[in-house]
């Protein structure tokens, strides 16, 4: 069968190329020779000891405005919400009717004043008479009645004045402290003051504010011995993408201990001048319990949970890394505390531990300086290869 010359060609060119192809073959990429990552060395110092422990802000005084006298409300002088000072206005009730009081009492102190003082004449301007045999020993005993029933009717008449003022000052119900109003209950122009309106309001010092926590009563001799010693400082912070923080010192302790739950409440007082911190609120207490000596060291991110359990990669030194059980203390400034069978200098893998597992060869990319130093002596310089030999 003959072939077209066309095709002959191009199965020639076919040919060629096949045969060059096989002539230059070309290298694979080259594998990684393990996983990269990045270590660091446990390092050992004294770190402090701290204990977090839940706890609720409270304040130290929360009170009911209330409405003392009975009447109609004026004003509002404080919104809801706001922060009051000593002494602000917050509510007045209609005066008029107090006015009035105070007015009237007056006028009869004024009268019962005047018949005692008119009663003591008599009495006074009588009683030589009565020495002198001019008038009878009963009639000068009838004026020191009438003068001694004067005197006390004259005060009644004072205490019915003082408590008609006091009335009139009731009818100002004023913040006796700085603290946050809460929300009234009654508002300008309704009658308060009765059984069922006497509660205005209430008001809530925000600054200091106290944070109450319960640590064992296990603990609580350390905490007497630190107590007796001086201020114990605490961190307080709430929960949250921005949790609010404040530094305060305890200042008191329960009297018993808490047969229920075995606790002991303790009580710390902090600056609160922007009011973030609100009674109610729950926050973490954390005290500093002493300090633990030369306790091991690495970054936080470099442990790992596996079931209840926390590990780290440790590097061996062919490279290959195995996971170590540690037991955690504290985290210090992004450094876990911990014990366990490590020693200071080991190399531990801190940025690719997800990757990893048991037998894993790595490649350090990024702490060259953090490897041990070689514990062997340098290796001599090569000799001269002898002639002949393979190259």
């Amino acid at each position: 069968m003959m072939m077209h010359p066309r095709t002959r060609i191009l199965l020639a060119s076919t040919l060629l190329a096949t045969l060059g192809a096989c002539g230059r073959s070309e290298a694979p990429p080259a594998r990684p020779e393990g996983v990269p990552v990045t270590t660091t060395l446990i390092t050992k110092r004294d770190v402090p000891v701290r204990t977090t422990y839940p706890g609720i802000v409270t304040s130290p005084r929360s009170i009911s405005l209330v409405a003392r006298v009975k009447g109609f409300l004026l004003k509002q002088g404080i919104p809801d919400g706001a922060v009051t000072k000593p002494g602000d206005v917050v509510y007045r009730i209609d005066p008029r009717q107090y006015q009035a009081a105070v007015l009237a009492a007056e006028g009869q102190l004024a009268e019962a004043t005047a018949q005692r003082n008119y009663a003591k004449l008599e009495r006074d301007r009588n009683e030589p008479l009565v020495k002198q045999n001019a008038i009878s020993q009963q009639m000068f005993d009838d004026l020191v009645t009438k003068y001694e029933s004067a005197q006390g009717q004259m005060e009644v008449a004072q205490a019915n004045l003082v408590e008609a003022k006091l009335n009139l000052e009731w009818c100002t119900v004023s913040a006796p402290f700085a603290g946050a109003l809460g929300a009234s209950e009654f508002f300008e122009g309704a009658m308060v003051g009765d059984a069922q309106s006497m509660q205005l309001n209430t008001l809530v010092q925000v600054d200091p504010m106290w944070v109450q926590f319960s640590p064992s009563s296990k603990d609580w001799p350390r905490y007497q011995e630190m107590m007796a010693k001086g201020p114990v400082t605490v961190e307080i912070a709430t929960d949250g993408a921005t949790p609010a923080k404040a530094t305060g010192r305890m200042i008191f302790a329960d009297n018993q201990v808490s047969t229920e739950t075995s606790t002991l409440m303790l009580r710390a007082e902090f600056a609160n001048p922007t009011g973030v911190f609100r009674a109610g609120v729950y926050a973490g207490v954390t005290v500093v319990l002493g300090e633990r000596g030369e306790a091991l060291l690495v970054p936080e991110r470099a442990a790992f949970a596996r079931l209840s359990d926390i590990f780290v990669w440790r590097v061996k030194p062919d490279d290959t890394v195995e996971s170590v059980a540690i037991k955690p203390i504290t985290v210090e400034d992004g450094q876990l505390a911990f014990t366990g069978s490590l020693q200071p200098g080991d190399r531990i893998v801190v940025d690719g531990i997800q990757r990893l597992k048991t037998g894993s060869k790595i490649i350090d990319t990024g702490a060259e300086a953090a490897k041990p130093a070689p514990s062997t002596p340098a290796a001599s310089p090569a000799k001269p290869a002898p002639a002949g030999a393979a190259k």
